[in-house]
């Protein structure tokens, strides 16, 4: 039974992450309205007309709705296997009221027209969701190796910045996905400098872009300092949290310069899909740092 439990956590994660991308093609397409404001049907049909935008955000829907039902049976599923385990219990809770979260303000977007931060809140939300869901898959998928990776803790410090790296990353995520619904993505047109300053007029369209560039810039720097900071201490004793550091400081390099290309091929498409998914994976691993900073040898029972 536990190969299909295992079988089905990649299934969940992969699922979640398609949604992810959906949600995400909805954005860079303009899709959001292509089944009007009707919610579940599609400009009051359950099949919707054949246009790209129907199509594109009635394939959105679908995917979120699938994902939803594989989610639910391997959250249950994980938490009979492991009723005792608080992580499992905390994990799947997390996932599932994410995806109901984000799902009702995904649907509230469609009905009534929202502001630009309130819909950047909904990228955000489903970025949680994944998020639970990914971390409860590895927890199954680790479950039989977690005593040879958790050999040791970590000093508050270290936990501290780990949590306090996350937490900025949270805020520079939203704040990436509010440039796109301010359509403030070519605020700055050149890339990495800004109308051809290196602090140009911090005001409107070109303010919001030039403060997500520097706060990703502090991000890259972060990042960097918790990967020093975990192969310096925990190579030995913590690979979970090394490896995961020496993973997130690659992934935020190539945001950065995935971030740099979006601006440089003028928001293609595949570009912009490409960030997305970028970030949606180091987000991921930030978190599953967090996670295992709480755990000591004694810890994970």
């Amino acid at each position: 039974m536990d190969r299909w439990l295992k079988a089905l956590a990649v299934v969940a994660s992969i699922t979640m992450f398609l949604v992810m991308i959906a949600g995400s093609l909805v954005t860079k397409t303009d899709s959001a309205l292509g089944c009007g404001n009707d919610w579940p049907l599609c400009n009051g049909k359950w099949v919707p007309e054949y246009t790209l935008q129907s199509m594109i955000e009635y394939g959105h829907r679908a995917v979120t709705g699938l994902s939803g039902i594989i989610v639910v049976i391997f959250s249950i599923w994980a938490w009979r296997r492991y009723t005792k385990n608080q992580e499992v219990r905390s994990l799947a809770i997390f996932g599932l009221f994410f995806i109901v979260l984000e799902s009702l303000l995904g649907a509230a977007a469609v009905i009534w027209p929202q502001s630009p931060p309130v819909l950047a809140l909904h990228f955000g939300f489903s970025l949680l969701a994944f998020t639970g869901v990914l971390l409860l898959s590895i927890f199954v998928l680790q479950r039989d190796r977690v005593a040879k990776l958790v050999q040791g803790g970590v000093s508050k410090g270290y936990r501290f910045f780990a949590w306090f790296v996350t937490i900025y990353a949270y805020g520079v995520v939203y704040l990436g996905a509010y440039v796109r619904h301010t359509g403030s993505s070519l605020g700055c047109p050149d890339w990495p400098l800004c109308q051809g300053k290196l602090i140009p007029e911090l005001t409107g369209q070109v303010g919001i872009q030039f403060a997500h560039r520097l706060a990703a810039a502090i991000l890259l720097i972060l990042i960097l300092i918790l990967m020093i900071w975990g192969i310096r201490e925990y190579k030995t004793m913590r690979r979970d949290v090394y490896s995961a550091g020496i993973l997130a400081f690659l992934l935020v390099v190539i945001q950065v310069l995935s971030g740099g290309y979006v601006v440089s091929s003028n928001l293609v498409l595949y570009a912009t899909i490409f960030h997305s998914m970028v970030i949606t994976c180091l987000f991921g691993t930030l978190c599953y740092i967090c996670l295992q900073v709480l755990k000591g040898p004694q810890r994970f029972n």
